[in-house]
């Protein structure tokens, strides 16, 4: 009997007999939970009959090794990625093997094996990963939360990364703020922008496609009505809305028709496509990213990636963290570059007076998106300065990646580059057939990506390879003509100034140079 098979009966004989704890030694998985925050109330103990909805991230191999190819601009192919990085089959059966034998619910596998998704009531899933459930109240919501860290066999410890989603208080927020127009104020258009970051004429985005992560989709109406106001010359048929969780999709927020119209129209060939989470928890925004995965593995030709969301990273877990970084470096090695709103809080994402970042925008595999306030005098750009929003900071988690290794800061910092965010002047939205005037860093992301779109179809129309890891690429042009070096304006804890900074990052694009310099690389 082959060794992985072998094992996998093992597996199913020690724990397939009954639903006690694991009757072979268990390791336990600390980063797997975070502590509850001080403004949780614990209620008491959890239902035993209720639902617990659980996944299983595996840990990919020579993750070190991926990340430092990725940074240093290197690709790997699919070929390279399945052979030496994703989760191997037999890990994943061994874990399929054990949760099944377990008596839990088997709910979703994917392409990849980097997550099992599985169910079970509270007392079942207390049994087996030998964690305890309270019943708690979190922003006003009653749920059945772990506050103790789940175990796995020894056996598979190695092949585990994490197990996610038993704390599901936890949950990403959007990072717009809607103003409504002022008298005297004109909300900026897709071509103020492109004007701003001289991004006219260079390309249309034809054969790129950017996916939006976000909890709903967009109303068409909404979408061809700003195409028409904005004058670009989009089409529905470039427009994809994909549901990856099942349930009623929630009210228009404004997110989701900022995300796509923008996103839409900085190449008014290129194509975008929306996945829809249904909520912001961390357990469907997962599921969303394994989507996205799942998707360039199948072929479909992503070459951007948009996700204006983030959480205080200090109130993740470390092992969702690491879970999501894992997701955002394949979703690179697959060839699409990682969009991150910054955040709006400034410096302070977690509230009070610590300098905190905003996660995911921490992650080392993304591009992290802050914001500026940007004036315009016609067409031509004046003036651009640091946003007082401008979510920024040094991580409290994530190594310094080798792209940074000039910069001062002992870990990773944010943002990477900017674009306009001010909600003052704001850009038009409309939304339910209502015009907005919104701003934040969720104007930078998709604005950003739909940028990066025009270098991606450049490359793609010569015969060259996506962009990928845009980190890699832009920080050694720091101080060249290619960007904007922004050096005023403050977001709280730190000020712009020349150079690199934690308002702004390494400035903004001014695509006409930017663009021939990505193309070449």
């Amino acid at each position: 009997m082959p060794k992985h098979k072998a094992r996998i009966a093992l597996l199913s004989a020690a724990f397939g007999a009954s639903l006690a704890l694991p009757a072979l030694a268990a390791t336990p998985l600390a980063a797997s939970v975070a502590p509850l925050r001080s403004d949780v109330r614990v209620v008491g103990e959890a239902d035993p009959a209720s639902i617990v909805h659980f996944q299983v991230a595996l840990r990919l191999r020579d993750f070190s090794g991926m990340s430092a190819r990725l940074q240093a601009g290197q690709r790997i192919t699919p070929e390279t990625l399945a052979a030496d990085h994703l989760p191997t089959q037999q890990d994943h059966d061994a874990v399929l093997a054990w949760l099944t034998a377990s008596g839990l619910t088997i709910e979703a596998t994917v392409p990849s094996r980097m997550t099992i998704s599985a169910s079970g009531s509270a007392a079942l899933v207390s049994r087996v990963l030998g964690v305890h459930f309270s019943h708690i109240v979190s922003e006003g919501q009653d749920y059945v939360s772990a506050d103790s860290a789940p175990s796995v066999p020894d056996e598979l410890a190695a092949a585990v990364l994490s197990i996610n989603g038993l704390q599901p208080q936890h949950h990403a927020h959007y990072m717009h703020v809607l103003s409504k127009p002022r008298a005297g104020t004109t909300p900026y258009l897709p071509s103020d922008l492109l004007n701003a970051y001289a991004a006219n004429g260079l390309s249309t985005g034809s054969g790129t496609t950017t996916a939006i992560v976000i909890d709903t989709f967009p109303k068409t109406s909404d979408l061809t009505a700003f195409w028409s106001t904005a004058g670009v010359s989009q089409s529905l048929s470039n427009i994809t809305l994909i549901q990856v969780v099942p349930g009623t999709l929630p009210a228009l927020s404004g997110e989701e028709s900022l995300d796509t119209q923008y996103s839409s129209s900085m190449g008014p060939s290129s194509k975008v496509r929306v996945y829809a989470s249904q909520s912001l928890t961390d357990a469907h925004l997962d599921t969303t990213f394994q989507r996205v995965i799942s998707d360039l593995q199948s072929g479909v030709k992503i070459t951007q990636v948009s996700i204006s969301l983030g959480e205080c990273e200090t109130d993740e877990s470390t092992g969702e963290l690491n879970t999501d970084d894992q997701y955002f470096a394949t979703m690179t090695s697959l060839g699409a570059s990682v969009f991150v709103s910054s955040g709006d809080s400034g410096s302070r994402e977690c509230g009070g007076n610590a300098n905190v970042p905003s996660f995911y925008s921490t992650s080392p595999h993304v591009a992290a998106a802050g914001g500026t306030t940007l004036k315009l005098s016609g067409t031509t750009e004046t003036s651009e300065t640091g946003w007082s929003g401008s979510g920024g900071g040094v991580s409290t988690f994530f190594a310094k990646p080798s792209y940074q290794s000039k910069l001062t800061y002992a870990k990773r910092a944010v943002p990477d580059l900017s674009a306009d965010a001010n909600p003052n002047t704001g850009v038009l939205v409309i939304v339910g057939g209502q015009e907005e005037q919104i701003g934040g860093t969720s104007v930078a992301s998709p604005v950003l990506a739909g940028l990066i779109g025009l270098v991606n179809a450049t490359r793609l129309a010569d015969g060259k390879t996506t962009i990928g890891l845009l980190d890699t690429y832009i920080y050694p042009l720091l101080g060249t003509t290619s960007l904007r070096d922004i050096k005023t304006g403050s977001n709280g804890g730190y000020s712009a100034k020349a150079g690199y900074d934690l308002v702004t990052g390494i400035g903004a694009p001014i695509m006409k140079t930017l663009l021939p310099k990505l193309v070449a690389d």
